[in-house]
């Protein structure tokens, strides 16, 4: 699935409610639960998904998503995933996620998202990054307003234009 329609699809099958509940979730302060490696992965590896998520800040959202409303097991699950960017990118260029070319991320994302396809299950964890990467950035204010959404129908805005 491109990221498009992806981005269509979630829109279109999520609903206002779901964008609401995004938003909120933007809006708490949060409680960093998450190491500075794993913040700088998730950061690097949204924006490689989807370009855009880092200034959405997509990275500090799926903290907030892990902590505040995944099971532990989920969340479990979720964190075991990430450090294999790092193996994989240490197998291939000799470094760690963050550290390597972007060519190089975007072709460990790349056959991470072929395996999480053929696995058939939104179980996987790369699964769960790239649907919080989309849910995230589609709630933010960045993605409302690149996406057309903005300003939202049911606040009222004095001086948004028409």
């Amino acid at each position: 699935m491109e990221r498009r329609e992806l981005i269509q699809w979630l829109v279109a099958t999520a609903g206002l409610p779901s964008l609401a509940f995004g938003r909120e979730v933007h809006r708490r302060p949060l409680r960093r639960s998450l190491s500075t490696h794993i913040e700088r992965t998730l950061a690097v590896a949204t924006e490689r998904v989807l370009p855009g998520a880092a200034e959405a800040n997509v990275g500090a959202f799926i903290d907030k998503m892990l902590a505040d409303w995944h099971t532990p097991e989920e969340r479990a699950r979720f964190l075991a995933g990430l450090p294999e960017l790092d193996s994989r990118c240490r197998a291939r260029a000799a470094h760690d996620f963050v550290n390597c070319s972007e060519a190089d991320q975007v072709d460990v994302l790349t056959a991470l998202d072929d395996e999480a396809f053929a696995a058939g299950t939104n179980d996987h964890w790369f699964a769960r990054l790239k649907y919080l990467t989309v849910y995230g950035y589609c709630t933010s204010e960045v993605g409302t307003r690149a996406l057309g959404l903005y300003p939202l129908p049911w606040r009222y805005d004095g001086c948004a234009p028409v």
